[in-house]
């Protein structure tokens, strides 16, 4: 036994005999003593003893899965012994910060914390190996298995960071799913207080999770408790934020996302929430004042310094912005103040009231206007004005106290005319009008009528400071979001904002690196690797759809597990634009870059929404998808070619959504960009 595994060491790290010493050569690159290597071998013994292990991960998924996935994982090690699959002698390159990221975040540990993974290779067959324990039968198991390390070992993709330190870790129970969103299902203390349970339990499997604040009554509503009033949907930003600092998450602390509406009354509040002083912040100078030690320029920065640490810290803030609050802001850039604009308005339905109960749900957006109803007519400097062109042109007239009336606005802000046409009325209102807007039946209506610009700049100049709060444009989001059309609208993003998500849905991230695919690169017969990023795109689709299946049963909540059954949502990105353009010779700014990037990503949806029809011919479709709805989406009307349309219309889809690209923060930090002679250069640009 004992010559057996050192027969073996000498194989693997190609040992030299001499003499006087023992030298292991790494091709002239890099030395490692015999002592590391034996190391190895106790870190891979090690690996093997988790297999024994049997605690919570082993009684969810089964005795089967895991011995299909311990086979798989033995298999791809005797392949990288004996050299059918690759290895490197120092894959890493003596890159400090990857090797870093390896050790604190992705390298496996023992139930003691002990690492049992020491390399990426280690990594990749762990991976490899657990997420092809997904594949149908034995033959694709291993096919597939052997597909997925070869891709991770050349660097052609990457899967997302809960995947990497998740994936095959039978010590502890994880979801491979980097975040989740979840709803307030209603407007009272038992719904938040859930909301705030299920953040914590998410956290405790190690994903992320964003929560729309929207759905709660605004600052000062009323309420039938002991309170006089209620305390907003800002004053809970804290409860959620503080939860998410409280659940640990090794190498990571937990992420979370607050959005809220921009109709939402408290939208003024929630933009101040980082920079304003809470009572804390405020209790905490005070006492300092009383002291009489500290000047008032250190209290200033005292302050400054308890705002950024202690008020909502453990959250990204964002606003969820509408086609209709942009034309407002619009309009104050266009015209005067105070002009009165009139507009002809299609359709004569009016919405004058808009109460959040089990029909409508703020989450999904607060009511707002379809600006494609709304064609401009006229500009005027005062009601007198005004009044003329009505009375010539319709016959009627308008009091200027009506105008001003908040309550005699529809759920928009406009006020609104009839004047005797059978499909469209007149929407007339003050340039940059925009009305805030709540109602329900606890809380009654709530109306404040504002200018868009004064929302706009307070937004600017938070950004200014702190680089908060984020916009997202909420309108075109819901346009293009494919679950929205198959019954599973988005309500709020994932902690990053790359993903819109239903409640309970999640981001299954992988990213294609770019830099990967250029043939003949720093010359001038470079060119990108279509067939190449083809086969790559696919495996990658296939890799991320066994994650899901993975999450049907890893995932923290029962409502986060149906999801995943449901939509079967994948994140399939891109990292590595800046370094394919330099082996390319391409400016980054520049037309033919833009072009370029045009060209690929239709490339890569076009392919990966076509792996995904296949693999709903080979495996099942989506549960929820119905094609003719389907199809009514923008992005299926827009991103995909005509091909891919007649297959998903024959075979229908996998995945309900595919496409997305994270920022990769960490992972491009580890992957490979190029090799030159046998040496890896680690590092790629990250997202877009």
């Amino acid at each position: 036994m004992g010559i057996r595994i050192f027969v073996i060491l000498c194989k693997r790290i190609n040992l030299i005999l001499c003499t006087t010493c023992c030298i292991m050569s790494l091709e002239g690159h890099t030395k490692y003593s015999i002592k590391n290597n034996i190391d190895q071998i106790g870190v891979e013994m090690s690996f093997n003893n988790m297999f024994k292990y049997r605690g919570k991960f082993t009684k969810m998924v089964g005795e089967e899965k895991i011995r299909t996935y311990q086979n798989l994982y033995e298999h791809l090690k005797t392949e990288v012994e004996a050299g059918n699959l690759p290895e490197h002698e120092n894959y890493l390159g003596d890159n400090e910060l990857a090797k870093s990221i390896y050790e604190k975040k992705y390298f496996l540990k023992d139930i003691s914390g002990k690492p049992i993974e020491y390399r990426p290779e280690d990594v990749f067959m762990r991976i490899a190996a657990f997420i092809a324990a997904q594949e149908t039968s034995k033959i694709k198991q291993t096919q597939w298995a052997e597909h997925f390390y070869r891709d991770l070992f050349k660097g052609h993709w990457i899967a997302g960071g809960r995947v990497l330190a998740g994936a095959g870790d039978l010590y502890r129970l994880k979801t491979l799913a980097n975040c989740f969103v979840t709803g307030i299902e209603t407007d009272n203390i038992e719904a938040i207080y859930k909301t705030a349970a299920e953040c914590a339990r998410t956290y405790s499997y190690g994903g992320g999770i964003g929560v729309d604040i929207s759905p709660l009554r605004p600052r000062d509503s009323i309420v039938h408790n002991a309170a006089d009033s209620s305390t907003g949907a800002v004053s809970f930003m804290d409860l959620f934020s503080m939860t998410t600092g409280l659940i640990g998450q090794s190498g990571r602390r937990g992420a979370l996302m607050l959005t809220i509406d921009i109709k939402h009354p408290d939208i003024m509040h929630f933009i101040k929430v980082k920079k304003s002083p809470n009572w804390v912040t405020n209790q905490i100078v005070e006492q300092l004042r009383w002291s009489g030690k500290y000047s008032d320029e250190q209290l200033a920065d005292v302050k400054k310094q308890v705002i950024e640490n202690t008020q909502i810290r453990f959250a990204n803030i964002s606003i969820k912005t509408s086609d209709e609050f942009m034309q407002a802001v619009k309009e104050q850039a266009e015209f005067k103040h105070d002009s009165i604009l009139v507009y002809r308005k299609r359709h004569k339905q009016r919405l004058t009231e808009a109460l959040q109960d089990e029909n409508t749900y703020y989450s999904l957006g607060i009511p707002s206007k379809n600006i494609e109803e709304y064609e401009y007519m006229e500009s005027f400097q005062d009601v007198k004005k005004l009044n003329v062109w009505l009375d010539n042109n319709f016959d009627k007239s308008l009091l200027e106290e009506d105008l001003n009336d908040q309550q005699k606005r529809d759920v928009y802000g406009d006020y609104l005319m009839d004047v005797g046409k059978d499909d469209w009325e007149l929407s007339i209102k003050y340039a940059g009008d925009f009305l805030l807007y709540f109602a329900s039946g606890p809380s009654g209506e709530i109306r404040n009528l504002v200018k868009a610009r004064d929302i706009w700049n307070l937004f600017v100049e938070s950004n200014y400071r702190s680089a908060e709060p984020g916009l997202i444009f909420w309108t075109q989001m819901s346009k293009y979001s494919p679950s929205n059309y198959v019954g599973r609208p988005i309500i709020s993003t994932n902690p990053c904002a790359e993903v819109p998500l239903e409640d309970g849905g999640a981001c299954n991230l992988g990213s294609i690196n770019l830099s990967r695919y250029v043939q003949n690169a720093f010359s001038d017969k470079a060119k990108i690797d279509w067939e190449q990023l083809r086969i790559s795109t696919g495996s990658c689709v296939r890799f991320l759809d066994n994650v899901v299946t993975w999450n049907e049963t890893l995932n923290p909540l029962e409502k986060q597990r149906e999801a995943a059954s449901e939509t079967r949502r994948l994140g399939l990105g891109v990292m590595g634009i800046a370094d394919m353009f330099f082996q390319l010779g391409i400016d980054y700014d520049s037309e033919m870059g833009i072009e370029t990037m045009q060209e690929v990503m239709s490339f890569i949806n076009n392919t990966a929404y076509q792996i995904s029809s296949e693999l709903a011919k080979e495996k099942g479709q989506s549960a929820i998808f119905d094609y003719e709805k389907y199809s009514e989406c923008y992005f299926f009307q827009e991103a995909l070619n005509s091909e891919v349309k007649d297959h998903i219309a024959q075979f229908g889809l996998r995945n309900i959504a595919i496409t997305s690209i994270a920022p990769t923060g960490s992972i491009s930090n580890i992957i490979k960009s190029f090799e030159i002679g046998r040496r890896n250069y680690i590092g790629v640009s990250g997202g877009i």
